[in-house]
Parts: C-alpha cells; sequence; structure tokens
C-alpha cells in the first residue's frame, strides 16, 4: 500500500476483511494513489474512504462493487471526477468467461457420472 500507484482489491467479504481498507491503510498508501474495488463494498470503510479522497490524499478510485444494492448513481461520491463507478463487470473478461465455460462443461460431466461437482457451495 505505501508504495503502490494502484491498489486493486480482490478479496471475498468475510468477518476478517469486513472494513479492512480504512483510514490507517488509506493514510499510509502514497499519496495521488488510486484503489480499485472489485472485491466486495464493505471491504472498504466508506466514511475513511470520503475522508482520504476528499481531502485529497487519493488521486482517485474505481468502483466496480458498492456497499448498497442497487447502487444509488446519483450518490455525491459517484458524482466525483476522480471516481470511476463500473456495474460489477469489472471480472466479465473473455478469460473468465472461457474458464466459465469449462467448469460448466466439467461439472455437467461430473453430474451425469454420479460425481461431486467442482466448487460446490453447499
Amino acid at each position: 500500500f505505501t508504495r503502490a500507484d494502484f491498489v486493486s482489491l480482490h478479496c471475498p467479504l468475510t468477518p476478517a476483511t469486513r472494513g479492512l481498507v480504512g483510514d490507517r491503510v488509506l493514510w499510509q498508501m502514497k499519496r495521488g494513489a488510486c484503489l480499485i474495488n472489485c472485491a466486495r463494498g464493505g471491504i472498504i470503510d466508506r466514511p475513511a474512504l470520503e475522508r482520504a479522497l476528499f481531502a485529497g490524499h487519493l488521486g482517485g478510485v474505481g468502483l466496480d462493487t458498492y456497499w448498497e444494492e442497487p447502487w444509488q448513481p446519483k450518490d455525491p461520491l459517484y458524482q466525483r471526477d476522480n471516481v470511476v463507478c463500473l456495474p460489477h463487470i469489472g471480472g466479465s473478461t473473455e478469460e473468465a468467461f472461457v474458464r466459465i465455460a469449462a467448469v460448466v462443461v466439467e461439472n455437467v460431466g461430473r453430474q451425469r457420472r454420479g460425481e461431486p461437482l467442482l466448487h460446490r457451495l453447499a
């Protein structure tokens, strides 16, 4: 965080990661650095983010996920020139779709053979 020009978040929201990026982390970032959140909104402490952003410490923020769903496009935070907002499509790449298709094909075969499915959560 202290040397990076860009920090991109890609982790699950868990009790351990909720609010992980708060005042301490944000103010340790290099002045003018950009923070990108492709994970979950709750990983960043929003009031801390606003303090660092509005004070000019952060150069910008890229958000692909939000604190509330559905997100509110008219929220003043999202209207700032140094905030870029996406509709949670940061992971929608050609490579991701190829991998998803491969897992689906594999799981269809596993289901037909009575084998455990890949990546099953419950």
